[in-house]
C-alpha cells in the first residue's frame, strides 16, 4: 500500500541509505519533493521512494529502497509502478528520470524491466561527488547513468 510521508522524513534515513550510501548526499534532497512509503497490510514500512521535480513535465526518482528482508519479492517494482500510475493520474508529467551508478547492475536491470532507457552518462560523477569509493559486485562505481521513460 502506498503512503505519502508528511512528517519526520529523518526516520526514513536508514532505509534511504540502502540505495545511496552517502548520508550527506541524501540529506541534500531529503527535504525536497515527495517521499512515499510502501507498507504491508499491517502497516510495516517495506520500502520508500523519493521524487523531486525537474524541468517542466519531468519528475526524478531520487531514491528507491526496499528493506533487505523484502528485496527480491517484487515490492520495489510494485512501489515504482504505483508511483508511475499516480503520476499519470495526476497529469502534468511527461517523463520520469532516474540516475544510478555504472556498477549497479541489479538496478540497471530493474529499471529497464520497467521501461526505462539509458539516455546519458556523466563520466566520473561518483569520483567527483563521493568522498568514499563505492564498489558493487567487484566493480568501482565511477559513472552516473541517466535513465528515462515516458508516461
Amino acid at each position: 500500500m502506498l503512503h505519502t510521508v508528511q512528517k519526520n522524513r529523518e526516520a526514513y534515513l536508514p532505509l534511504l541509505l540502502l540505495a545511496d550510501p552517502s548520508e550527506e548526499m541524501v540529506r541534500r534532497y531529503l527535504s525536497e519533493g515527495e517521499l512515499f512509503s510502501w507498507l504491508t497490510s499491517e502497516g510495516e514500512t517495506v520500502g520508500v521512494l523519493h521524487l523531486t521535480d525537474g524541468e517542466t513535465g519531468v519528475v526524478e526518482v531520487r531514491n528507491i529502497a526496499v528493506r533487505e528482508q523484502y528485496q527480491g519479492q517484487g515490492h520495489g517494482r510494485a512501489l515504482l509502478e504505483s508511483i508511475l500510475k499516480l503520476l499519470r493520474e495526476r497529469g502534468g508529467v511527461d517523463k520520469v528520470v532516474v540516475r544510478t551508478g555504472n556498477s549497479s547492475i541489479g538496478n540497471l536491470a530493474f529499471y529497464q524491466k520497467v521501461g526505462f532507457r539509458i539516455m546519458a552518462i556523466d563520466h566520473d560523477y561518483f569520483i567527483r561527488e563521493y568522498a568514499n569509493p563505492i564498489i558493487e559486485d567487484g566493480i568501482r562505481c565511477r559513472d552516473q547513468l541517466l535513465l528515462a521513460r515516458s508516461l
